[in-house]
């Protein structure tokens, strides 16, 4: 009996290293130590997963034979604690992940269910997005493999398996100030060694960012206009009156009939976006200081909000057509920078005269006469039929606008015997 008790003191003086590489050359004992040494913080991580006690005892199970069958595989023996709680934990994930029955009530099933009642899944990814995730994934644990196991434990605990300081303490035995001062010295060298390799992936400041200029012009909305030959765009031109320039930017026909309604002051039945979104930041106490066209970047104009909020202002970056529409809403000045004018700004001939802003969208907002007259007259002869009629009608069209664009099919009528 005396040189079993020497052995085991023996055993459990190791380190897991040492208990690995006895493990992986038979040596039941040595497995068994590590078990009862990593045991509980992989059976913590999976109840805290699965959120039962039981079954995490079944996944930790699980586990612990995965480990046994695969310990020849184990790539550094000195970190066996993380490599059984990434077992633990993978086999967790793939529980949950498992297809469950749910029995649906039959108020459910014959009054159909609210859209938000059921998660709408998120689009497949990409297969390079898939590769680029998968090689980031790598690059990260490469990194967090040099660390020491100490800080190693305290990293995969907090970023990879999301537990607490607190828990953390606890499943490791030591301080919360210890697992703070561990992480801290872990980001500080991870991130001393990955910001080479990351570097293109570091944010940058958006264009309007870049190239903002300190000088702002005053500018007014003079015309929209609405070319013959692009029948699906507008021309936005903003003025500055004192230099008699000019500044066209393309934008899209909605946002163009928002701008064009509010210089003429016509205001539809019901709100329209930008009124709506007005509306809204006036409810929340969020004032729109000034908007400006504020760079231009590969033919792109960009935009800056520029907004208040009780004691605090902030700036956010939108398109200029919708910077400008909301302005008109909330009688907010609008700008351009000075460098955007003189790179495509437009000199207004001497010879030429200004005209009240707004004169020309009397094309913007119009259709064609002979379109006009064969719209009024379709609706005449709709207004003449019954009720019952215009509605068969409506739903037999849109039965045959679905057919036709293959969101509904004839089905196959059954086989006569």
């Amino acid at each position: 009996m005396q040189p079993r008790r020497i052995k085991e003191t023996f055993t459990v003086s190791m380190t897991d290293e040492e208990l690995v590489r006895r493990a992986q050359q038979g040596e039941r004992r040595a497995f068994d130590e590590l078990i009862v040494r990593h045991q509980p913080i992989a059976l913590a991580l999976a109840t805290r997963i699965v959120g039962d006690r039981e079954r995490g005892q079944e996944l930790t199970q699980e586990a612990i034979l995965h480990a046994y069958l695969s310990l020849d595989n184990i790539r550094k023996p000195n970190s066996f604690r993380a490599w059984l709680c990434g077992i633990a934990v993978n086999l967790c994930k793939n529980h949950l992940r498992r297809p469950r029955v749910q029995t649906l009530s039959f108020e459910l099933l014959s009054g159909g269910r609210s859209f938000d009642s059921l998660p709408l899944s998120d689009r497949a990814p990409q297969p390079h997005e898939v590769a680029e995730a998968r090689e980031t994934h790598r690059l990260i644990l490469a990194a967090v493999a040099q660390l020491s196991p100490a800080n190693r434990d305290a990293v995969l605990l907090y970023y990879f398996e999301q537990i607490s300081v607190r828990e953390i303490a606890s499943l490791l035995h030591i301080s919360v100030p210890a697992v703070k001062g561990r992480l801290h010295k872990s980001r500080r060298k991870l991130r001393d060694q990955l910001l080479p390799t990351f570097a293109e992936l570091q944010p940058r400041p958006a264009a309007a960012e870049q190239n903002r200029s300190n000088q702002m012009i005053p500018v007014t909305v003079l015309d929209i206009v609405k070319p013959d030959q692009e029948p699906d765009h507008r021309i936005l031109v903003l003025m500055h009156e004192g230099e008699r320039r000019l500044l066209p930017i393309w934008i899209g026909p909605y946002e163009a009939d928002s701008i064009a309604l509010n210089l003429q002051e016509k205001k539809p039945v019901r709100p329209m976006t930008y009124s709506l979104m007005a509306g809204l930041l006036d409810k929340a106490s969020v004032r729109i200081e000034s908007v400006a066209v504020s760079a231009l970047e590969k033919d792109t104009f960009y935009a800056t909000i520029h907004a208040k909020c009780g004691e605090d202002s902030f700036a956010t970056d939108a398109r200029p057509s919708d910077a400008v529409a909301l302005a008109l809403h909330t009688q907010s000045p609008i700008f351009a920078a000075a460098e955007v004018m003189d790179a495509v700004g437009v000199d207004i001939p001497a010879d030429m005269q200004i005209a009240a802003p707004g004169t020309g969208l009397v094309d913007v907002l119009n259709i064609d006469p002979e379109e006009k007259e064969r719209r009024l007259k379709k609706r005449e002869e709709w207004k003449s039929k019954s009720p019952q009629v215009r509605r068969e009608e409506n739903r037999t069209k849109l039965l045959a606008y679905l057919t036709e664009s293959g969101s509904l099919s004839q089905s196959e009528a059954p086989a006569q015997e």
